[in-house]
């Protein structure tokens, strides 16, 4: 697809969000503008980003910011080709429609079937939208991040608290008007012990900003903290392991982003490419207890439930039972199977426990360990991108255990391994909850014969 954009001039990005009026009038004026023999999609977006940054116990920066996008994307001849601009005045507007224009007369364009979604209404998930997030001001910003920050006097503290809100309207020149806000507040905080001895992190996402509970965030982090000063070295070798739901979430997130299109595993670049030709649709990739689902009306990770083209986010089992049952795929492949529109990747999804699954708390998990280690981070980069394995170090809490017990806190090890193993070693599984990101719905895990490699020298 050809695209240009055209950059903002400064001033007219100022509202946190638009309304869905303010936004449905943007999107009207550039389907007047357009071709009336193309097929055509607008998006109008804006995003409001707060952060307030702490570094040695110190608030260091503060970020109140708005950045609006109008997305033009325009279909003929057989060609598709999008024009983006951060104007939102009647020049702007033009240009992005006369970009995207240009590109299917003129340019290569991108080749393939498209077809408009039609009118239809879509759910409002429960718990996206807070009107007590949006009305926070940089005042009851700091207050939250002082609070963290006192809590962590004795040790040296880095971290981040933040908050967005953001609007985006769907429409296209078959009828379509589709809207969605949202709000979100994370609040991620390491704390190491004055004499560097220890570390410990810990982090919380919600969508209602009175719920972000600083001091609690920050009192984990230096509980963690003191619980790893002064930590011994064990063997690496495969250990069962306990992981908190962030741990691994950086995993998951690579898994749903890169790997679950269908074109790209039956061409053979993904870890569910089929070896002897196509996918593994139908396969046991994970163990029988574990499921990944995707709901906009998830009620502890809700999101917009539809994409840039209108396309639904409909609830969706990726895996069930541990079974391959989709992957994701455009228009052409819908319609070779009558199908009414796209199956689109949302990036967001919650590891479901099967029915009857008993769950454990982590302490549970401890308790009923005879041997080995428990993680609180682990830092993720591919060893190996075409079968999603991984490698990096554990972080920011890191526990031997024996006997039902946690004894003594160890050195920081390196791994090679990945969710596509230790989701089919499992031992215990937990309560999903919402990860420090807010993308994903993670139970904590035990699991078997996890790969540390060798020692990290980090803390």
């Amino acid at each position: 697809m050809s695209k240009r954009t055209s950059p903002a001039p400064a001033g007219l990005t100022t509202g946190k969000i638009l309304s869905k009026e303010e936004a449905e009038t943007i999107a009207q004026k550039v389907l007047a503008f357009a071709d009336p023999s193309a097929d055509t999609v607008v998006m109008v977006q804006l995003n409001s980003a707060q952060n307030s940054r702490v570094a040695r116990n110190e608030i260091t920066t503060q970020l109140d910011a708005s950045l609006g996008q109008v997305a033009v994307t325009s279909m003929m001849n057989g060609k598709t080709g999008a024009g983006v601009t951060e104007r939102f005045d009647d020049d702007g507007l033009m240009q992005a429609v006369q970009w995207a224009e240009e590109a299917t007369r003129e340019g290569p364009g991108e080749h393939g079937t498209s077809r408009l979604i039609k009118p239809r209404t879509y759910p409002v998930p429960p718990g996206l939208w807070s009107e007590v997030t949006h009305a926070v001001d940089i005042e009851d910003r700091i207050a939250k991040a002082v609070k963290a920050v006192e809590r962590t006097e004795g040790y040296v503290s880095a971290g981040t608290l933040d908050l967005a809100a953001s609007s985006m309207l769907v429409a296209n020149s078959a009828g379509l008007v589709a809207y969605c806000r949202s709000t979100t507040g994370t609040m991620s905080l390491t704390a190491r012990t004055a004499d560097n001895s220890g570390s410990g992190w810990a982090g919380k996402a919600v969508n209602n900003f009175d719920e972000l509970d600083t001091v609690a965030v920050a009192a984990r982090a230096t509980d963690k903290a003191d619980r790893t000063r002064d930590a011994s070295a064990i063997e690496p070798g495969r250990y069962t392991i306990i992981l908190e739901p962030d741990a691994y979430a950086q995993m998951i997130f690579f898994m749903m982003r890169y790997h679950m299109d269908l074109e790209g595993a039956e061409a053979g670049f993904t870890a569910f490419t089929n070896p002897a030709g196509g996918s593994k649709i139908g396969q046991q990739i994970f163990d029988e207890r574990v499921s990944f689902v995707s709901d906009p009306m998830d009620p502890y990770g809700p999101f917009c439930p539809f994409n840039g083209a209108g396309v639904p986010f409909d609830r969706t089992y990726w895996f069930r039972d541990g079974i391959l049952e989709k992957l994701s795929y455009g228009d052409d492949t819908a319609l070779e199977r009558g199908e009414e529109y796209p199956l689109a990747n949302p990036v967001r999804v919650r590891l479901e426990p099967k029915a009857g699954t008993p769950l454990l708390t982590l302490d549970e998990m401890i308790e009923t360990c005879e041997r080995g280690v428990y993680v609180s981070r682990l830092t993720a980069g591919f060893a190996d991108f075409r079968h999603l394995v991984f490698t990096g170090v554990t972080r920011d809490g890191t526990w031997l255990i024996e006997r039902g017990r946690i004894t003594r806190p160890i050195k920081n090890m390196r791994y090679v391994d990945s969710h596509l193993f230790f989701l089919n070693n499992l031992e215990a599984i937990g309560e999903p909850v919402l990860t420090s990101g807010g993308a994903f719905v993670l139970p904590p895990v035990r699991s078997r014969d996890f790969n540390f490699t060798a020692l990290a020298d980090v803390v």
